[in-house]
């Protein structure tokens, strides 16, 4: 197997426009490196050819199915090894195939994501500085 450099990069697989501007608002104003896709196509082909540090995905995309996707990631080597964090308006007790996905780690429900909980925890898990907003807040 060749060496891929993973990047230190946040791909959010996500069809809404409103709520993926939202999102990349958010997180980029935290000091998340985050890219965007809406399509399955393009999510497969930025996952495969740049290997992100952490993929947020929702189930259900213009072109394919959420589920197959991430299980077609999780039988390959390289792209198998991505953390993926599920973000989807279905609650995650309909959709229990996750807890057996390897590359599954955790799931959210779209109504009741905090984005700036989920900014520290993309954070915390990739290991990227607080950045000056927080310290700001803080010492305030």
């Amino acid at each position: 197997m060749r060496g891929v450099a993973r990047e230190r990069r946040v791909l959010l697989v996500e069809d809404d426009a409103a709520l993926a501007d939202l999102y990349l608002l958010q997180l980029r104003r935290d000091g998340v490196p985050i890219e965007h896709v809406r399509t399955g196509r393009d999510a497969d082909i930025f996952a495969r050819g740049r290997v992100p540090a952490l993929i947020l995905i929702d189930l259900t995309l213009p072109d394919i199915d959420g589920r197959a996707l991430i299980e077609s990631w999780a039988g390959d080597p390289i792209c198998g090894a991505i953390p993926i964090w599920i973000v989807s308006n279905a609650v995650a007790e309909d959709n229990i195939w996750w807890h057996t996905a390897t590359n599954v780690q955790r799931y959210f429900l779209k109504s009741k994501v905090v984005l700036s909980r989920l900014s520290l925890e993309i954070r915390a898990t990739l290991g990227l500085p607080y950045g000056e907003r927080i310290s700001n807040r803080l010492a305030g």
